[in-house]
């Protein structure tokens, strides 16, 4: 039985090699293979499944959280916590890839806002600080909450951005299960800190909102101006 598991994981490798891609593979042959380097014995199609059909697809695997991971029979501690090291793997290296853009291409900056809120389950609110050459200088956490509301702490904000040298900042926060459309709250809370930051000579550039469907930005949907 060993033998079959191991010439199986090898004519998967080699399914892959072929093209380096996962072009022609299902969702739990990719969970599977990614099972490999989590358990190196053993036939992990079973718990792939089990993964896929539970969370739906890799990604969802991924960005799904221990304790809900660990609800799984055949889930452990450490395989649930190898599973989100591969989650934030892919976040940070997606950083790395988005590094020093330019603040002002807008399709860029949506798309490195996104991958400092994969996988979370509490809104948070970030504050990107922009410096003169319109590069990301630095990305902090203004607030922190629960899974439908966050509370922006303007001292530590105020902290933030001053210690930053930058007049420039772009707010970001998410929606966790939920659609990136802004509330009425959020609406309110961004004019309240553009207000509050214009007397510091601060300038809010824009406030991006993450969900489920994907990021909305107040200022193209002309919420802010």
């Amino acid at each position: 039985m060993e033998n079959n598991h191991a010439g199986h994981r090898e004519r998967m490798r080699q399914r892959f090699r072929k093209n380096m891609s996962f072009e022609g593979f299902s969702e739990h042959e990719i969970m599977e293979m990614l099972l490999f380097y989590v358990f190196p014995r053993g036939n992990t199609n079973p718990l792939a499944h089990q993964l896929t059909e539970k969370f739906g697809t890799v990604k969802g695997v991924l960005n799904a959280s221990p304790e809900e991971l660990t609800q799984l029979n055949d889930v452990n501690v450490n395989c649930a916590l190898a599973l989100k090291f591969f989650n934030i793997l892919t976040s940070y290296v997606a950083r790395q890839e988005l590094g020093g853009i330019d603040a002002r291409d807008f399709e860029k900056m949506l798309e490195y806002a996104k991958t400092f809120f994969y996988g979370e389950k509490t809104e948070k609110i970030k504050v990107f600080c922009i410096n003169n050459k319109c590069q990301v200088q630095s990305v902090s956490d203004a607030g922190v909450g629960t899974s439908d509301r966050v509370t922006l702490d303007f001292k530590e904000l105020t902290k933030i951005i001053l210690n930053s040298g930058c007049n420039n900042i772009i707010l970001a926060h998410n929606h966790p299960n939920a659609q990136s459309d802004p509330s009425q709250e959020d609406i309110i809370l961004t004019r309240k800190v553009q207000n509050y930051l214009a007397m510091l000579d601060i300038n809010v550039l824009d406030h991006y909102v993450i969900g489920d469907d994907g990021i909305t930005s107040m200022r193209s949907g002309g919420l802010i101006t």
